[in-house]
């Protein structure tokens, strides 16, 4: 047997392990023990992230080629990962795409499948979620699980470690010419500064109502589509001025770039108020654009179409970063600083027919400062 049959083979039957039909308990039958964590759960962006739920991901796929020739939904590994007919939705040239229809669609990502990750396995495109066979066990990183009378619950720090449980979705996605589109920048992350540690705190109530703790882990999961609070500790705004110009810093101490995915952008806001009348700085916009040079130059493109980064003025992880503002500021100014974020540029809300979307063109605020200068 030629080695490149070999190697077709079980690459097949690798996809055929990683895709099978599986079972998945609904997150209805969760929500009996744990109302606490599937209130939360079921508003955030996980309880949100189908094509039918999140309309700025069903704006993406509408423009995306896949869907046009009806040729597969590559977007169901992550976004809809209990599909009983997974295999069909990432087979190319068959024709299947989302149904509304289909229960098991709609169950997004869903409380039994993250808590069924053993292992994460590294891939090119993207890396994979390797989820147990067994659908009575979940795994905790608790080093000593509470008794359930619904599943057996295990002890798995190592999934857990460095939010490596995420990483089955969030480490990078790449295109069909290997480009990276986005990437979380797995290589920032420690065990005390993760995914897990600033996006699921620790937070009051107890995990399900046979548990006497009084504490839970937070599944609404905080970010750009919900509640911005929970992470404004990890954007610091502070002023300094000379006697002929200002600096406004921001002090940006996430694990990954101020935006990661190349639809979004962050912006910095700077007024100046000064005897009632407000003197508006120019914004500094904060965002990475995609493209290619097929044309007579670099050019943005969709996710799909591009091999390059055509423009980055995002702060990375860990950084702390000045704007400079060319402005005299006097005693008794207030100059209010604002950083926040647009889930979609202005640029391209047109493109994506989503310029009557209030969550796509709403400026969401994380940090928000009043400096006077005296």
């Amino acid at each position: 047997m030629k080695l490149k049959n070999l190697f077709l083979i079980v690459g097949l039957m690798t996809s055929s392990f990683a895709f099978a039909a599986m079972h998945f308990e609904k997150n209805q039958k969760c929500s009996e023990c744990h109302p606490k964590i599937y209130e939360e759960y079921k508003t955030s962006q996980h309880g949100n992230s189908t094509v039918f739920d999140d309309p700025i991901h069903g704006a993406v796929y509408d423009k995306h080629p896949m869907k046009n020739k009806m040729q597969k939904y590559r977007c169901a590994k992550c976004h809809t990962p209990t599909a009983d007919n997974m295999e069909q939705l990432l087979r190319p040239k068959n024709g299947v795409i989302p149904d509304p229809h289909n229960e098991t669609q709609n169950e997004a990502i869903a409380c039994a499948y993250c808590h069924r990750i053993t292992d994460i396995m590294p891939g090119k495109a993207m890396d994979t979620n390797v989820i147990s066979k067994d659908m009575r066990t979940y795994f905790t990183r608790s080093s000593q699980p509470k008794e359930s009378s619904f599943h057996t619950i295990k002890t798995n720090t190592e999934v857990f470690k460095d939010a490596k449980l995420c990483m089955g979705c969030h480490t990078h996605k790449s295109n069909k010419v290997g480009f990276d589109v986005c990437s979380t920048e797995k290589a920032n992350m420690s065990d005390t500064n993760n995914c897990i540690s600033c996006h699921m705190p620790q937070v009051d109530g107890a995990p399900s109502i046979l548990s006497k703790s009084k504490k839970h882990t937070f599944h609404g999961f905080p970010g750009l589509h919900g509640d911005l609070s929970l992470l404004s500790k990890y954007v610091v705004l502070d002023f300094k001025h000379t006697k002929k110009n200002f600096t406004v810093s921001v002090d940006h101490k996430a694990t990954h770039s101020s935006t990661l995915h190349p639809l979004r952008m962050a912006k910095l806001v700077v007024s100046i108020e000064r005897e009632g009348k407000i003197i508006k700085m120019k914004p500094k916009k904060l965002l990475k654009v995609i493209g290619n040079a097929k044309g007579a130059s670099p050019k943005p493109t969709p996710p799909w179409l591009a091999d390059r980064i055509i423009k980055d003025t995002r702060i990375p992880a860990n950084t702390k970063k000045d704007f400079n503002y060319d402005f005299k500021v006097k005693s008794g100014d207030k100059v209010t600083a604002t950083f926040g974020y647009y889930l979609v540029k202005p640029k391209a809300l047109k493109k994506f027919k989503l310029k009557n979307n209030k969550d796509a063109t709403e400026f969401k605020i994380i940090s928000k400062e009043i400096f006077l200068v005296k």
